[in-house]
């Protein structure tokens, strides 16, 4: 039996849950396979992002375009796969919390790097389609309904509009 992953996939007009079989590699190699254009789902949940809220319709399966992707959200870190793949190989990551808006999306949450923040080489640098963005928070810009957080969140990179660096919040005092 294939290990599935739960996720929850947001394109420009649906929000899709569902399982997918990413393997044994995860969810982020899964994903930036170049020799794959398309994701099956499995026990497919579909809502408009403007009836978000009301009941899904159902399909048994499903199959998404990865191009038209924008982001896809876990329920846990480890369903990403392993630590290594995800956050680029660097032994010890710097977090940098961001705001992206990408695809009618916000994302919020925290970028990990090797050092400081350089957008040009995340954005443009390496095969990866989809960037890791971990205690991500996602508000779809038109549908105020359309908010949800998440530990991981694998982000379309080709569909980023725009990036910017949040201050960092102060340490509670004490």
């Amino acid at each position: 039996m294939k290990k599935t992953t739960t996720v929850e996939i947001f394109t420009a007009t649906h929000r899709i849950s569902g399982q997918v079989s990413p393997g044994p590699a995860g969810l982020f190699s899964f994903l930036n396979l170049p020799t794959e254009s398309s994701v099956e789902v499995e026990e497919a949940e579909l809502n408009l992002l403007y009836l978000v809220g009301q009941p899904p319709e159902l399909c048994p399966k499903l199959w998404l375009v990865k191009n038209e992707m924008v982001a896809v959200l876990v329920r846990s870190l480890g369903e990403l796969g392993p630590a290594s793949a995800v956050r680029g190989g660097y032994t010890k990551p710097f977090p940098h919390a961001v705001r992206i808006v990408i695809g009618g999306y916000e994302l919020r949450g925290l970028i990990q790097g090797g050092g400081r923040f350089d957008f040009r080489s995340l954005m443009f640098e390496g095969e990866s389609r989809f960037l890791p963005l971990f205690d991500g928070k996602l508000s779809a810009l038109l549908f105020p309904k359309v908010r949800e957080e998440a530990p991981g969140i694998l982000f379309n990179r080709a569909m980023v509009s725009t990036m910017s660096p949040l201050p960092r919040e102060p340490a509670p005092p004490g």
